[in-house]
């Protein structure tokens, strides 16, 4: 819900860039204006806007409307001011490759849970609305589960109250008591598990990464095709740990995980 202040022509101009990074392609005015519900008059008036500034350019010869270079310098700023450190980079592409599924790497910052890497495997079915950047639903996806399953009781609570818990599927467990009962076993047996909760027919496993301080720095998880999580064997979800554990100690956490075989 837009609050007062806000400046309503700028919230549509930004609206209509969501729409346009869906449609790498290029799109026209009255596609934006149908999709939108914005006004087609006004939706001329603010890509003419975007055009004007750099953020947009238009296509003459298809006539339609791109993203311009410009906004790959916004991203490639964001980047660059989050960057991931090599190892974990390394170690999330390692993963990929020696399952063959994709990785995905998120960080605990700013109180958010932020996914900041992604690497796909050869046979992997990557979850495409996952991306770079992505800070939503943490109580559904084995990334967000097992960082909210290390954090403090304070700070939880705090996560909770600004982001309410949604059904993503008909596998969601988004109940109070639901999410309490799984941050406990989460923390307790070491990983995290999505089964079908973020999109059917996916599933992840997640495992915490702790820095110098022992707090939890993020996450490292993997995607499966559900064919593929119900074959899985527990020495996969033990690499996990270990190479997680590996990234720790880099990243100068000096405790040791509690291996799978010891629980």
């Amino acid at each position: 819900m837009a609050e007062s202040w806000t400046i309503k022509s700028l919230s549509r101009g930004l609206q209509l860039l969501d729409l346009m990074a869906e449609q790498p392609t290029g799109v026209t005015i009255k596609w934006l204006s149908a999709v939108s519900k914005i006004p087609l008059s006004t939706c001329y008036h603010l890509m003419n806007t975007l055009v004007d500034s750099g953020y947009v350019q238009r296509d003459r010869t298809r006539q339609v409307y791109t993203l311009s270079y410009k906004i790959s310098y916004l991203h490639n700023q964001v980047q660059m001011s989050h960057m991931v450190p090599d190892e974990l980079r390394m170690v999330a592409q390692k993963v990929s490759q020696e399952l063959r599924e994709t990785s995905y790497v998120a960080k605990w910052e700013s109180n958010e849970v932020i996914i900041q890497y992604i690497a796909e495997g050869d046979q992997a079915i990557k979850v495409r609305s996952l991306y770079v950047g992505y800070q939503e639903h943490a109580f559904v996806h084995a990334l967000g589960k097992v960082i909210l399953a290390h954090i403090s009781p304070k700070d939880f609570h705090a996560y909770y109250i600004h982001h309410p818990p949604q059904r993503r599927t008909l596998y969601s467990r988004i109940q109070w008591d639901e999410i309490q009962r799984e941050r406990l076993v989460t923390r307790e047996r070491g990983y995290s598990l999505d089964e079908e909760e973020w999109e059917e027919g996916i599933c992840c496993i997640g495992v915490p990464l702790f820095n110098y301080t022992s707090c939890v720095w993020g996450a490292l998880a993997v995607s499966l095709p559900r064919h593929r999580y119900d074959r899985l064997n527990q020495s996969t979800i033990s690499y996990l740990q270990q190479e997680a554990q590996m990234v720790s100690k880099k990243l100068g956490y000096q405790n040791i995980y509690r291996s799978i075989n010891q629980q």
